[in-house]
């Protein structure tokens, strides 16, 4: 299964309607104006987001930015909770998985996230609002109405400056996973099949948004992946000056 260009105009033009829509109605502020920097990172499972992240942060901090890494679900110990729940339980309903990401998220938005970037913070996230586009959305086959009208009850207008979505094969995602010799958890699980319609969701996703959102090739040694993911942020930071 792919997201055809059909599928992927229909999606882009749900997402923005919607929001226009629910933002009128929900009386939520444009949320954006803040002093630090929202840096998500996603891409499907296996493709070495957690990697690339301390990485990113270990240069930005060196550079003498005040840097914060955290994911999703997660940030807070109440969305932690979450995680674990979401992780370790079979078969949950798609409606409820995706109503538990998304208390998870407004916690950490409001516990953690907005109070950081006030504090100048650069923060680097390991899967973000996107993640629930592609996972609940395209995967689950949940309407992108009804996750756009949970983004803006949550988050409001507010989205990362920069998006890093990360992509390489199922095949090598799978065998990367297959190697870490750690607890598989739901999501590891899943079938080459899902993780080729994750992976088509986060390139489109790309498509939809070329203005924040960056596809980087996560295939080969890390330190190659970085530097392609260097390049990328080297430029959208001045373009920010």
């Amino acid at each position: 299964m792919q997201v055809r260009n059909g599928k992927k105009a229909e999606i882009k033009r749900k997402i923005f309607e919607n929001e226009g829509k629910t933002r009128e109605k929900s009386g939520i502020r444009n949320l954006k104006i803040r002093k630090g920097l929202f840096i998500s990172f996603e891409g499907g499972e296996g493709t070495g987001k957690s990697t690339q992240v301390g990485l990113l942060a270990d240069k930005l901090s060196e550079q003498g930015n005040l840097v914060h890494i955290t994911r999703e679900p997660g940030g807070t110990e109440l969305s932690e909770e979450i995680r674990k729940l979401l992780k370790t339980t079979s078969d949950v309903d798609p409606i409820t998985e995706m109503l538990l990401m998304f208390a998870a998220r407004r916690e950490h938005f409001v516990k953690s996230i907005c109070p950081m970037l006030e504090q100048g913070y650069t923060i680097i996230c390991d899967r973000f609002y996107d993640s629930s586009l592609v996972y609940q959305g395209v995967l689950k086959n949940i309407p992108i109405e009804q996750i756009v009208q949970l983004k803006i009850m949550t988050l409001g207008d507010f989205e990362p400056d920069f998006t890093i979505i990360l992509d390489i094969p199922p095949s090598i995602a799978k065998e990367r996973i297959q190697h870490r010799q750690l607890y598989l958890d739901n999501y590891d699980m899943m079938s080459e099949n899902e993780y080729d319609i994750i992976r088509n969701g986060f390139k489109k996703i790309a498509e939809i948004f070329p203005f924040r959102c960056k596809l980087i090739n996560a295939s080969g040694d890390e330190k190659k992946v970085f530097s392609r993911i260097c390049k990328v942020i080297e430029k959208f930071m001045v373009q920010k000056v």
